[in-house]
């Protein structure tokens, strides 16, 4: 069996998630992976698994191992009882590497072989140990991540640990996140965490909150709540942290130390947000886990119009007749919350209601011509429900009691509430289902459907497919149905009718197997294969009369007759197809010549399917039709002729296979037999077989299936032996190579299928597998019927000792022949040719294969390595067959040893005498692998085998089940794949003689002068390091011996250094260059630096590659290890039940430590210091100098003072003339400056004071407030005396004070008196920074180094953060020593134009403002009084390259931090000339927005100085700065609750737009007599309520009030600026989440547009059109107030008999959107009235202009337009009412305009949109209604 998936699936690894960005709780109640197992609740029925003696009931093994040949439980007790004792020792001795680390590897592999079977305070104690390791601030980076993984694995299975059994603090793990995301040190290049580090302890972290304290809730809040200031990034910080901490499953009489915390406060204030901020992803993924993990105790009828209307406007919707979507990105809902929080709700009625709202509202956005750009995300958002569904359900009532909350029995999910929400949801998920980017999706979607409800899903998915069987004409609508209703075969049977379509529904779908359609072929192929896993294929028609049949079942059973000819007509059409497959027979060579990269996949993908297929068919067959399908395969084997590398000839001898394997008995005669002795006829027919060169398809045909035939055959090819000897000896070493080949498959078959063990018992009567049967059970009882672990008996075949015999005559006679020839030529004692050679190693590579598993693995003593105590397992374990077996020898001696001398003495003859053998020295790689790995199934197969079974579990898996209930033939193949994943795991890891010459070959190989060869044996070499514990270090010297030698070896084309190079890349993360080992970097990173380079593309990649394989995964190793002493003692003692003190053995091993500590720092100088004398040596090449630097970069780090040289070298590079070169040192020179960087004084005060700094209560509402007045901006009291700002404590983060003050304090930098570093003198400096000093104040120097910075450079055509980086930690380290000579160039470099000047002087202002934060008042206050006339100098000569820049300078300085702190520098921004050009004013204006882009709510005042600059400044024409700055304005005028009404806020939108209003409104007024001020000042309003609104996304109501006014200038075509700032402005007001209180302003202000008479008909389409947006957008919301709907209703039913024609059609156009999503009903009432306004008559001879003719004819417009909505509001369906509407439209074809005009509109809408279904459509026609529709459209043919 293969698999379409080849991930590596391995028990207990974690489930794969299909959305990664999104981190879902690992033990969530509602899982929706399709993998996961269902959790019985209420089943009696007790789960049979192989227990230990003990009845821990934290022990869980896996339940496959019970169906294994022979027991394990010793094995396993002696696995666990080692590893713990080794796991003891390393920590004893503080070996974390190797030992450690080896020892948990064996941990991680003992829990995937044998499950979590250790005792529960094993269980535990494991747990606190590797936490404790992993949270120990001093552990090294690699293995942070590595116990990560580890603790991950072990609290995996949520169940077996109580909170009661398991306390976690949650505050070290915080830290610990702390340090790695974001990592400061990492950011400064001082230390480097693995990569996504911060994944894994998310994932840790999801599995650890079940076990917090029940105080950590409060103690969370407390620490995090302080940060919710919606003004600063850190309430996303905050929000992210309290999603991924916050423990929500607790016991429901818990819920006060829980949810009930913090859940009203967080849902109020996300409802105060109407946007999308930074932070609402988090909340709600807080939210969705809550309400999953509180089903039922949680109340949210009050919310849910709200969060589906959040929800709905997630999707992003494009609605209204301008298809106008979101003006933000909106991505708040994903993939899980969008599917938990809805599951979690539904149990109540409310929240099913709005979610039946939802999906018609968005029903027609699936209808596949409604594809948009919306489409993908529609899909991904909303497809996930159904299985969110059946997670629930599952939950509810299959799950095991357990500590985990129970559902309360008012919250479970009734049937009918079930089958409502699949009613509701099925139109979407049957039209997504023709969707060309989602068809998947959707057939997951229904699969999940038909398990909740297989009566509302079956009947229309099997009509559909009838239906499409009857029209071949649409291939992939055939295909997505065929999809889907494949997907949810496993519940055909749970619908009632389900057995009477299996029949009909084969023989429909037997011509679907088209070789000229492959897609429907592999549709086909996969349907069957489903079928055939469900069902016993053997005919019941003599049960008919049966007590145990129903008469509904009678005809089924006699359908069942048809199983016999379905089968065989299968048979005949998969051959028929393969025969098309072929090519002709010459073109063999080449396998599928010149077809393309396509054609092969779709071979492979028909092959997976089609082997998958048979499989199934022969595990379910009868003798009878196994007999006959077996005579017809071997009647298409044996008469036609399959060329060997084609498709036919592998599936053809794959069925044979699977006959052989599963049905032995019946395959042993007909194809076994018969297939040897057709091949023996072949081979008499030719004479002098050996001799030929090539031979023809026939007999390579015959070959190839006889190696087939017998690898499956067991234990029956023992009677054969003899004449395959006969044939082997007459075909194996024959000049044919094809020939050659496939006799060495069938010596190899033989070998493999007599002595490896593996289950035969695939086939089984139904008596033998159900008890019950045929007595209480019939055959179709079985259908569908799965089995329970303990209802399952696996047989073994199991090679007995005589067979061992057999075979161990069999290899000696083949191998000791080809062995032999091997040795004599390698002595040098016979000559032979190239493909003899060959040919002996195939036959040895053949024979090495099938013996393997019973070679001996460990056979001579391990070689010990200098410097290394690692204690290595005792025992071979796991043992591959259990039980002792039967070691096969060659020649009587060890196979692997006898193998490995051969073979090194074949190599060497090969490469001295300079032959061309590539193939030969690649078959001796491939020999080396087999004897250094293999045990048996090769790990690659065992992973596909999983794949395979995973996937077939997922599309056959009910969930809504007992647990573990599967079929049968599943259980079987897992068991032969734990029986294979035991010679997976069990590795070789020790390095013994034999090994280590092995490997040394192979790097010998890796560095040969042939690319094939090098390429083999590297990625070999990487291989069998990766699995052979440090086996890189004892061939180190020879690849580095090699390295340098290469300097002599230019002949080869630099294959020597190549091949050096690949090895030491290695492959992933096992470079040479990231091993965490001193002794391996010290001598690897010099070496490749001093490695010749050539002018070789392929030398030059590869020194490419290593630069970035550092550069992107180097990780730093530890310097200086601690012992973890009490974690030692603790585990030693508990966990090995010792008493005694480690006293002896912990000061051994600190004492070990202590050397080792020396050793690595020794070390490290050393590489320093080496690194750097070979960049500074003058004869370096470029290359080798950049990558050394490049290296040598890595090497700084934050807990180990920067060696001299190495701060010289960077000082010097800085003025290099390579770009990169200088790049890397700039980057060399941040890391330093952060290693130099002294500690800075932090102290904790009370913040809660008034300005008089007396104590006040923590406050309890939000925003400016008395206790925090003293951190806002306030002129009057600036420090500006010395000791006022040298004592005053500054705040630069902008969180602390807005939602309160942490409990325990605020801890704050000191203020600059306690300060320390800003006093030091030289002679407290260190060497390093005096020769960094000196630098700085060398003019040459610093003038050499400015002149680069501001020097033309493309690479640096923006603000550069490293730059100002490097800068700043210059100045915040030296003060006010390096100042003055910047400042002089800064004098100039402001004066300058010129953009890379302008440029770099604001990098090095930002630097010195930054920089200068902690210096005390007389330095900063001078520094002050220079830098002000510079900024205005600079800000004077701003020019448009440059003001990106400048804004980045106001941004990153002024702006940064507290602004008490700066004031001064600010007040000279705040300075606009009234002499400025309007370019520089605007771009003045675009610095101080920079400035105050931060949001910081403490610049109240500041707020307020800048709108009044701003409004004498309203009618300029820089009106988007100016508007841009009104929004920062206001940004902090928000209605969050708690906020606290005692103090002004700042200034108030409301105020600002009701100012100006009237003078707007006046252009409404007077318009003949607009003032061109006037019409700026309205501009400039116009565009403030864009940026106010989008940025904040709040709209107060107030604001409103300007909507006529929007709506009047929207499609002005004397202004397009202003009709599109009226577009976005309307946009806004109708995509952003309105309040309660807005909603009602803003139909008011529509109606008055609608209504005025002074208001042009233009705003009132434009109204209408933008009211339908604002429906949609909150549809939820409005729907709860009838009123607003009667409004509603009633404003839009009197614009449908508006005078201006324009504004009737887009009134009907709202209309048709308010009945489309089911906001209005189309009831027969409302029908009736547009029908009677229809049918009024026109007055006869009536004045076509008199009053009474325009309103009647205004009211029979209406009345056609009311009907053309109702029509409009299907577009892809077709209602009963349709049909007669149509035809009452039709009535009015020729009516006078526009109604005429109307009706052809509305059917030509109706043609286009329902072309795609008409065949459907037309049978809710008659024919005399489709007859007159065919007449009413322009094309009579379209309906024909």
């Amino acid at each position: 069996m293969s698999a379409e998936k080849t991930t590596k699936v391995l028990p207990e690894n974690p489930d794969s998630s299909r959305h990664p960005s999104v981190r879902p709780s690992p033990a969530r109640p509602l899982n929706m992976e399709t993998d996961a197992e269902p959790r019985p609740r209420t089943s009696a029925v007790p789960l049979h698994s192989q227990v230990s003696s003990t009845s821990d009931p934290a022990r869980r093994v896996d339940m496959y191992n019970r169906f294994l040949a022979y027991p394990v439980d010793a094995e396993a007790d002696a696995w666990f009882a080692e590893t713990k004792a080794n796991l003891a020792k390393c920590l004893l001795e503080a070996d974390y590497r190797p030992g450690l680390f080896f020892w948990t590897t064996r941990l991680e592999a003992y829990v995937a072989l044998y499950g979590r079977r250790f005792s529960k305070a094993d269980h535990v104690l494991l747990v606190e140990m590797y936490l404790a390791l992993l949270l120990d601030p001093d552990m090294e980076p690699s293995l942070v991540s590595r116990f990560a993984k580890v603790v991950a694995l072990l609290l995996r299975k949520l169940e077996l640990l109580k909170p009661e059994d398991l306390t976690i603090e949650w505050r070290p793990l915080y830290k610990l996140f702390q340090r790695v995301h974001p990592s400061t040190d990492q950011l400064h290049g001082v230390f480097y965490w693995p990569e996504k580090l911060d994944d894994k302890l998310r994932e840790l972290i999801g599995f650890c909150r079940y076990y917090f304290p029940l105080s950590a809730t409060q103690e969370m809040l407390d620490e995090f709540r302080p940060m919710l200031c919606p003004f600063d990034d850190q309430m996303s910080t905050a929000m992210d942290y309290l999603s991924m901490f916050l423990p929500t499953m607790l016991k429901p009489h818990q819920a006060q130390y829980g949810y009930e915390l913090w859940l009203e406060e967080f849902l109020n204030i996300w409802l105060a947000f109407h946007g999308v901020p930074a932070w609402e992803m988090s909340m709600l993924q807080l939210f969705s886990r809550a309400a999953a993990e509180n089903i039922g105790y949680i109340q949210w009828e009050k919310y849910v119009a709200a969060i589906f209307t959040k929800f709905l406007r997630t999707l992003e919707l494009p609605v209204g007749k301008k298809q106008l979507q979101l003006v933000y990105s909106n991505d708040s809902f994903d993939e899980s919350s969008a599917v938990l929080w809805p599951v979690a709700m539904i149990h109540n009625e409310k929240c099913l209601q709005a979610l039946e709202v939802l999906f018609r509202s968005v029903e027609s956005y699936f209808h596949p011509s409604n594809y948009g750009n919306w489409t993908d995300k529609l899909s991904q958002t909303l497809m996930f429900l159904p299985m969110g569904m059946v997670a629930r359900l599952q939950l509810e009532r299959f799950r095991p009691k357990d500590w985990m909350p129970e559902i309360p029995p008012e919250a479970c999910l009734s049937d009918d509430t079930v089958r409502r929400f699949v009613r509701a949801f099925k139109p979407l998920a049957l039209l997504n289902l023709f969707n060309k980017s989602a068809p998947e999706e959707a057939a997951i979607a229904i699969q999940q459907l038909a398990l909740l409800a297989p009566e509302e899903i079956f009947p229309d998915l099997l009509d559909k497919f009838y239906s499409s069987v009857e029209n071949m004409v649409e291939p992939l609508r055939f295909q997505a149905i065929v999809a889907a209703l494949s997907a949810s075969l496993p519940f055909l049977f749970n619908y009632k009718d389900g057995r009477k379509h299996v029949v009909p529904l084969m023989l429909a779908l037997l011509p679907g197997i088209d070789s000229n359609d492959v897609r429907k072929t592999v549709s086909t192929l996969g349907f069957f294969s489903t079928i055939a896993t469900m069902i016993p294929l053997r005919p019941c028609y003599d049960q008919a009369d049966s007590a145990q049949v129903t008469s509904d079942d009678r005809e089924v059973c006699g359908q069942t007759a048809e199983f016999e000819n379905i089968l065989l007509q299968l048979l005949d059409k998969c051959l028929a197809m393969l025969d098309n497959f072929a090519v002709e027979p010459g073109a063999r060579t080449d396998h599928m010549k010149g077809v393309g990269l396509e054609a092969n996949m779709e071979e492979k993908i028909v092959k997976m399917r089609m082997e998958m297929l048979w499989f199934a068919i022969l595990t379910q067959v009868d003798d009878n039709t196994a007999q006959l399908l077996a005579d017809k395969l071997y009647s298409a084997a044996s008469s036609r002729i399959y060329p060997v590398q084609q498709l036919g000839a592998s599936l053809v001898s794959y069925m044979c296979t699977v006959v052989m394997r599963l049905r032995p008995e019946i395959g042993k005669t007909r194809l076994l037999h018969a297939c040897i002795r057709l091949l023996e006829i072949r081979l008499a027919e030719r004479d002098n077989v050996m001799d030929l060169t090539n031979l023809d398809d026939e007999l390579l045909w015959s070959l190839k299936l006889v190696g087939d035939v017998v690898a499956s055959s067991g234990k029956h090819v023992l009677d054969y032996v003899d004449r395959i000897r006969s044939i082997l000896r007459q075909t194996l070493m024959m000049k044919c190579n094809s020939g050659h080949r496939y006799a060495c498959i069938i010596a190899r078959a033989v070998l493999i299928t007599l002595l490896r063990t593996y289950p035969i018992n695939y086939y089984e009567a139904p008596e033998k597998i159900f008890p019950d049967f045929p007595a209480k059970l019939s055959t179709l009882d079985l259908w569908g019927k799965r089995v329970q672990p303990e209802d399952v008996h696996v047989q073994w075949y199991v090679p007995e000792a005589q067979t061992v015999a057999v075979c161990a005559g069999f290899f000696q006679e083949f191998a000791s022949e080809a062995l032999d020839l091997l040795n004599q030529y390698a002595s040098g004692g016979v000559s032979l040719e190239d493909k003899k050679i060959q040919k002996c190693l195939h036959v040895l590579e053949a024979t090495l294969v099938g013996v393997i598993s019973h070679c001996g693995f460990d056979f001579d003593e391990m070689v010990a390595l200098p410097g290394y105590d690692l204690t290595y397992p005792q025992e071979d374990l796991p043992k591959i067959s259990g039980t002792k077996q039967e070691e096969i020898l060659l020649n009587g001696q060890p196979v692997r040893k006898v193998l490995a001398e051969t073979l090194q003495r074949v190599v060497e003859r090969v490469l001295m005498g300079h032959q061309d053998e590539t193939k030969s020295l690649k078959s001796v790689l491939v020999l080396y692998k087999i004897i250094l790995l293999s045990r048996g199934p090769s790990p690659e197969d065992v992973m596909l085998l999983g794949g395979t079974l995973s996937t077939i579990k997922n599309e056959l898996q009910n969930r809504l089940s007992l647990k573990k209930s599967r079929f049968r033939m599943l259980y079987i193949e897992k068991a032969r794949m734990q029986h294979e994943l035991r010679g997976v795991y069990q590795r070789a890891s020790r390095m013994t003689a034999t090994r280590v010459a092995i490997l040394k070959v192979i790097v010998r190989l890796a560095v040969s002068r042939y690319k094939e060869v090098r390429s083999n044996a590297q990625t070999l070499f990487a291989e069998v390091t990766g699995q052979l514990n440090l086996a890189y270090r004892y061939v180190l010297p020879d690849i580095l011996h090699y390295l340098a030698d290469s300097k002599s070896k230019t002949d080869d084309n630099d294959a020597q250094l190549k091949g050096c190079l690949y090895l030491i890349l290695g492959s992933k993360n096992l470079s040479l260059l990231l091993k965490h080992d001193w002794d391996t970097i010290r001598r690897v990173v010099p070496a490749v630096v001093e490695a010749q380079h050539s002018e070789n593309a392929t030398v030059s990649l590869l020194f490419d590659a290593l630069s970035e394989k550092v550069e992107t995964m180097f990780i730093t190793t530890g310097l200086v290890i601690k012992p973890a002493v009490d974690v030692a003692v603790k585990v030693a003692t508990e966990m090995l039940g010792l008493e005694i003190v480690f006293e002896q053995a912990l000061k051994i091993g600190q004492q070990k430590l202590e050397v080792k500590n020396a050793n690595n720092l020794r070390l490290y100088v050393e590489l320093v210091e080496h690194l750097v004398q070979l960049l500074n040596a003058p004869q370096i090449r470029l290359k080798n100098f950049l990558i050394g630097q490049v290296f040598l970069s890595y090497f700084i780090r934050n807990d180990v003072l920067p060696p001299l040289r190495l701060v010289q070298f960077t000082l010097e590079h800085l003025l290099d003339s390579n770009d990169k070169a200088r790049r890397t040192s700039l980057l060399m020179m941040i890391s330093i400056m952060r290693a130099l960087k002294p500690p800075r004084k932090k102290i904790r005060i009370e913040p809660c004071h008034d300005l008089n700094n007396r104590p006040l209560p923590l406050p309890t509402t939000i925003g400016i407030r008395e206790d925090n007045l003293w951190v806002c901006v306030d002129e009057t009291r600036i420090p500006t005396a010395e000791a006022d700002y040298d004592n005053t404590v500054f705040i630069d983060k902008i969180w602390p004070g807005y939602y309160g003050w942490p409990k325990s304090g605020l801890m704050v930098s000191a203020p600059a008196a306690q300060q320390s570093s800003w006093q030091r003198t030289r002679d407290q400096m260190k060497d390093v920074e005096l020769l960094i000093l000196d630098k700085l104040t060398d003019e040459q120097w610093v003038a050499a180094l400015i002149k680069f910075l501001a020097a033309e450079d493309f690479a640096h055509a923006e603000f550069d953060q490293e730059h100002f980086m490097m800068f700043r930690g210059w100045f915040r380290h030296f003060n006010k020593a390096v100042v003055p000579l910047f400042l002089q160039h800064l004098q100039q470099l402001v004066k300058s134009r010129e953009e890379h000047s302008q440029r770099a002087a604001a990098e090095i202002m930002t630097a010195l403002i930054r920089g200068s934060k902690r210096w005390p008042y007389r330095m900063v206050s001078k520094l002050w009084a220079d830098l002000a006339p510079l900024i205005q100098t600079a800000l004077n000569n701003i020019s448009g390259e440059t003001l990106p820049d400048w804004i980045a300078f106001g941004t990153n300085s002024i702006g940064y931090g507290d602004m008490r702190q700066i004031y001064p520098l600010l007040r000279s921004v705040l300075i606009l000339s009234p002499t400025d050009t309007g370019f520089q004013t605007s771009s003045k204006l675009a610095v101080i927005h920079g400035i105050f882009e931060c949001s910081d709510w403490r610049r109240r005042n500041l707020h307020y100085m800048v709108l009044e600059m701003l409004e004498s400044r309203l009618t300029d024409s820089y009106r988007d700065h100016v508007a841009y700055l009104l929004s920062v304005a206001f940004r902090h005028d928000i209605n969050l609750p708690h906020m606290d009404t005692r103090q002004d806020q700042g200034p108030k939108a409301t105020d600002f737009f009701n100012k100006y209003f009237a003078t707007c409104l006046s252009l409404l007024e007077d318009e003949g007599h607009t003032t061109l001020q006037t019409l700026i000042l309205f501009k400039t309003i116009v565009k403030a309520i864009v940026t106010h609104v989008s940025s904040l996304a709040t709209l107060r109501p107030d604001v409103l009030r300007y909507y006529p006014l929007l709506c009047r200038f929207e499609n002005d075509t004397r202004d397009a600026d202003l009709a599109k700032d009226c577009i976005s402005a309307l946009t806004c007001f109708s995509q952003v989440f309105l309040s309660e209180n807005a909603i009602p302003r803003l139909l008011s202000e529509v109606h008055a547009v609608v209504t005025k008479p002074d208001i042009p008909w233009r705003a009132r389409v434009v109204a209408l059109d933008n009211l339908q947006v604002c429906i949609f957008n909150n549809l939820l919301t409005i729907l709860e107030r009838p009123l607003w709907i009667q409004d509603i209703a009633a404003l839009v039913r009197q614009r449908l008999l508006d005078e201006q024609v324009e504004v009737r059609q887009m009134a009907a156009v709202t209309l048709t959107g308010l009945f489309q999503c089911q906001f209005l009903p189309m009831s027969p009432e409302e029908l009736g009235v547009f029908q009677q306004w229809a049918n009024l008559q026109l007055p006869r001879g009536a004045d076509k202009t008199s009053p009474e003719y325009l309103q009647t004819l205004i009211r029979r417009h209406a009345g056609v337009l009311g009907l053309s909505a109702c029509i409009a509001a299907h577009p892809y369906d077709v209602p009963a009412f349709v049909p007669n509407v149509l035809m009452a439209l039709g009535e009015h074809i020729n009516d006078p305009l526009p109604i005429s005009q109307t009706v052809r509109a509305t059917f030509g809408e109706f043609r286009r949109t329902h072309h795609d279904s008409w065949r459907e459509h037309k049978e809710k026609f008659s024919d005399d209604q489709l007859a007159i529709l065919t007449d009413l459209l322009v094309s009579p043919n379209y309906y024909a």
